[in-house]
């Protein structure tokens, strides 16, 4: 019963067919990653590739989420999209080296990224060292 969740609700209608939910809530299913997946990763404040790899996630899963149902009507295959994404996100921020240095706002590497993407990062991560009652 634990490990079949047919066994509780294989009679109903909701249960047996995905097709019989509400369109909005299908649509939730995908949207997940961006809503709630990833911010949750983000709220730890990883440091490193690990944040670099969040930030790319969290800017390419709402892009997902919004081109692949042009392709495919199919949930499990948008989903399925934004979790490769997330992966790729990881794979690429571990592979690739760069010297992160978080503590500092002068880095080597801000001074190499473009303004706007400057300005695009610190419009997402708004929060971050800036709380109210923080120490300087």
């Amino acid at each position: 019963m634990a490990t079949d969740p047919a066994v509780l609700f294989g009679r109903f209608d909701w249960f047996s067919s995905v097709y019989n939910m509400d369109i909005s809530v299908q649509v939730l299913g995908y949207w997940w990653w961006w809503l709630f997946i990833v911010p949750s990763l983000r709220s730890r404040r990883p440091r490193g590739p690990e944040k670099r790899a969040l930030d790319v996630a969290f800017l390419a899963t709402p892009a997902v989420s919004l081109l692949a149902p042009v392709a495919t009507k199919d949930t499990a295959a948008i989903w399925t999209a934004n979790l490769v994404v997330v992966l790729a996100a990881y794979a690429w921020a571990y592979a690739t080296t760069q010297d992160d240095n978080d503590d500092s706002n002068n880095s080597d590497d801000d001074a190499n990224q473009p303004a706007w993407l400057k300005f695009l990062y610190k419009s997402l991560d708004f929060g971050s060292g800036r709380e109210r009652g923080a120490r300087q």
